[in-house]
């Protein structure tokens, strides 16, 4: 399974924004608290992505639906 490129960006901005601290206490508790999910592409690849990410899109997926529908 892979790492899906907005996720692999995400870590790295977590990394740079709390790193440096001692025994890197900060990054592992961001990276404690990061929530992953699986998430299926038509191709039937799987990949990791954010849970939040993944949401926010899934919202505005049905919002555009809704509208392309008159609701």
């Amino acid at each position: 399974m892979k790492l899906h490129n907005t996720l692999v960006e995400m870590l790295i901005k977590t990394y740079e924004v709390n790193s440096g601290w001692t025994e890197e206490r900060k990054l592992r508790e961001a990276l404690n608290r990061l929530d992953v999910s699986v998430y299926k592409q038509l191709d039937g690849a799987e990949v990791l992505v954010s849970t939040k990410e993944l949401q926010e899109q899934v919202r505005k997926f049905e919002i555009e639906q809704a509208q392309r529908r008159g609701e």
